[in-house]
């Protein structure tokens, strides 16, 4: 029942606005509905596929934690052994921390880094965050299309030093979720597809359980299943500290 009326209350507070909607109103429509808890943490398998077909799965945890009007998040990997433990860490846009196992070693993604592939899948550094709805660094939005069904935004960064030159997001007004998310090179090209699937429901709140990314470039596809989910879990912000990252149990304070 708490989750119906925080739907309803995001809508009206969208639809009140009548035709002045901007691409902003719609993002924190989707913020402000899916905010109606402190923390979560979410089971995930990763299916790699490169050009030719083959395939390598990975299993991650999410950890995320509301920080004011930011999220802090933290992923572990768990298998196989190749990935094992490695640990990305997200603090804000501008900082951002991978531990690697192998070398024992946390390291600060900053600057042009933030473009690199997450674990050799598609996801960049910088698209974490719309894994769990929200859109982190600097941009502007435009709204580009409003209809009975979705919402269809703009989005331009403006990091110097993101490869994308805008993405175009639908946003499905019933549950206030993306459906479907198109990046564009600095020069326009269309590069990658994210699209969203198989909504389910988790312990009272609303998700698509099925992400898939293709890189329309190389021809590769990363594919999210998200197995579990579960919310106020009872951490606090010193979880997301980059000291307890390199630790082999994550200490939950």
């Amino acid at each position: 029942m708490k989750k119906y009326f925080t739907v309803v209350i995001a809508l009206i507070m969208i639809m009140s606005l009548g035709f002045s909607v901007t691409g902003k109103d719609v993002l924190d429509g989707i913020k402000n509905q899916h905010n109606d808890f402190t923390s979560e943490k979410s089971g995930i398998t990763m299916k790699l596929s490169d050009a030719n077909g083959n395939e390598k799965i990975r299993d991650f945890e999410m950890y995320l934690m509301k920080n004011g009007d930011d999220s802090l998040a933290l992923v572990r990997f768990s298998s196989p052994a190749e990935v094992k433990m490695i640990t990305l860490l997200t603090l804000s846009d501008d900082e951002i921390y991978i531990y690697m196992p192998a070398y024992r070693k946390t390291k600060r993604i900053s600057g042009g880094a933030k473009n690199g592939n997450f674990v050799g899948s598609d996801l960049k550094y910088s698209d974490i965050s719309l894994l769990y709805n929200e859109k982190s660094g600097d941009y502007s939005s435009n709204l580009l299309e409003n209809n009975s069904e979705i919402y269809k935004i703009e989005i331009i960064p403006q990091d110097s030093d993101s490869d994308y030159g805008k993405i175009i997001a639908e946003v499905e007004k019933e549950n206030m979720l993306f459906s479907k998310i198109d990046f564009y090179s600095q020069n326009g090209e269309h590069i990658k597809t994210m699209s969203f699937s198989d909504l389910k429901n988790f312990n009272g709140h609303t998700l698509y359980s099925h992400i898939e990314l293709k890189d329309l470039i190389s021809g590769t596809s990363t594919v999210l299943d998200i197995n579990s989910a579960s919310f106020d879990i009872g951490i606090t912000e010193k979880f997301f500290d980059k000291m307890n990252i390199s630790k082999p149990v994550l200490i939950i304070k």
